[in-house]
């Protein structure tokens, strides 16, 4: 019984990393920075433009000891960075954090700095379909795959039919439960800093700035693989997101 007590009383003391890293943050009095990492829109291209300063000399293992950490948190270079630890980023003592998780599922500390990218929406879909019809063509076991290579079909058609509809119009509940575009709006506009895939270099460029810190970009993750798509299947997606085509009609206005 008091060997059970200890334990416990040790489980609830602050670990060495959690120490450190409260130390690092409190002596750098820096804002925290947060993605809404959209997915297929030049997200994990954007990470590792901040992951390069942890200046490991590779960036893309340094994203793998991310990833396979069990907290998901890295302190390297005397930054912290954080993905996916919906904890952790709720905390917000880091330099840098990102996940998928929809903002309204997220409390931020008021005082973070928030970004996103946003992408043409029938775009997204289609890059999001290469990528899991490259994983089954070459048979790359991806966590993934577990659940979304049933939504593939055997075709465009019917992986539009499959996608439940969180992920097919990805960009519009990231921001809004309820697929609401004035609300959307309203949250994205609340950011810190928005933009697009399509002008991505001006966009990071514009971030660098805002941050005062140097981020270049390097693309990562281009899925080679040839997808014949008709007018009628590109008409009929854009049609299934035209809320999202509202939403970032709007967002492009002044």
């Amino acid at each position: 019984m008091q060997s059970k007590i200890k334990n416990h009383l040790i489980a609830l003391l602050p670990s060495k990393e959690n120490r450190q890293a409260n130390r690092l943050f409190q002596a750098q009095n820096l804002l925290p920075i947060y993605h809404y990492h959209i997915r297929k829109t030049g997200g994990t291209s954007i990470n590792f433009a901040f992951l390069s300063h942890a200046t490991t000399p590779d960036v893309d293992g340094f994203y793998q000891q991310l990833s396979n950490k069990k907290n998901h948190r890295m302190i390297a270079n005397e930054r912290i960075f954080v993905g996916w630890n919906k904890r952790l980023i709720e905390g917000g003592k880091y330099f840098y954090a990102f996940s998928h998780t929809p903002a309204h599922e997220l409390q931020l500390p008021k005082n973070t700095f928030t970004f996103t990218c946003l992408r043409d929406p029938a775009r997204r879909v289609i890059s999001h379909y290469k990528m899991l019809s490259y994983y089954r063509k070459n048979n790359i076991a991806h966590p993934c795959m577990r659940v979304e290579g049933a939504w593939l079909g055997d075709s465009l058609d019917d992986f539009i039919k499959n996608i439940p509809k969180n992920n097919l119009m990805n960009q519009l509940y990231m921001f809004s439960k309820n697929y609401n575009v004035e609300e959307a709006e309203e949250k994205i506009r609340a950011c810190s800093t928005y933009f697009f895939t399509e002008n991505i270099n001006e966009g990071m460029a514009d971030l660098s700035a805002k941050l005062n810190l140097e981020l270049a970009l390097s693309h990562q993750k281009k899925y080679e693989i040839s997808i014949l798509i008709s007018e009628s299947q590109m008409a009929y997606l854009k049609e299934k997101l035209a809320p999202e085509y509202r939403l970032l009609k709007q967002l492009k206005k002044p």
